[in-house]
């Protein structure tokens, strides 16, 4: 009994081992990084998401996938790049804007395939108490245009797939800007 228990133990441990995937490093990891044993992400993946309006991100979404595409290109021209598209959505969000139409919200996930490439996620910029335009009521440090020109300079960096605006609020800082960027390390 106790030799069953001991092969069935060390056949559950050793298939565990073999299942490990190439986007996440350890033992037991399936390809999405779900259910790891003893795994950790590879930063190999990254989840992507952009809120814009139709006019800048197209009604599909087809403007925000051009626009990393041509930096994609632009970066594998100096170092060796094979990025995938994975699990792309788009869907629209609950701010309207002036006209009527709702802003749209488009996600996906980067995957490379290269094991030596790794993508990167990071902080650029903060902005606290931050205010639509100069005729917005209440305590205004910095206005949204700032953050959209942070935006644009952040995408002149080195290796910049994308960058990203994204709101919050803070009892203590006010209405909070964060610029982001997704790089290829």
């Amino acid at each position: 009994m106790k030799k069953n228990l001991v092969l069935i133990f060390a056949l559950l441990v050793l298939g565990s081992i073999a299942q490990a995937a190439p986007y996440y490093t350890g033992v037991g990891c399936d390809e999405e990084g779900l259910r790891c044993t003893f795994g950790r992400p590879s930063d190999r993946v990254v989840k992507w998401s952009r809120m814009g309006t139709v006019q800048e991100l197209g009604e599909r979404c087809e403007h925000f996938i051009r626009g990393i595409d041509e930096r994609r290109n632009e970066i594998s021209k100096s170092q060796n790049l094979d990025l995938k598209y994975k699990k792309f959505t788009y869907s629209w969000s609950q701010e309207v804007q002036a006209d009527g139409r709702a802003k749209i919200i488009c996600s996906v996930e980067l995957h490379s395939e290269l094991p030596e490439v790794k993508l990167e996620t990071k902080k650029y910029k903060d902005f606290f108490w931050v205010c639509e335009n100069e005729d917005s009521p209440g305590i205004c440090r910095h206005y949204l245009k700032e953050c959209e020109a942070a935006r644009e300079e952040a995408l002149k960096g080195e290796n910049v797939l994308d960058a990203t605006i994204y709101r919050g609020a803070s009892l203590l800082q006010g209405s909070i800007c964060t610029v982001a960027t997704v790089k290829v390390k």
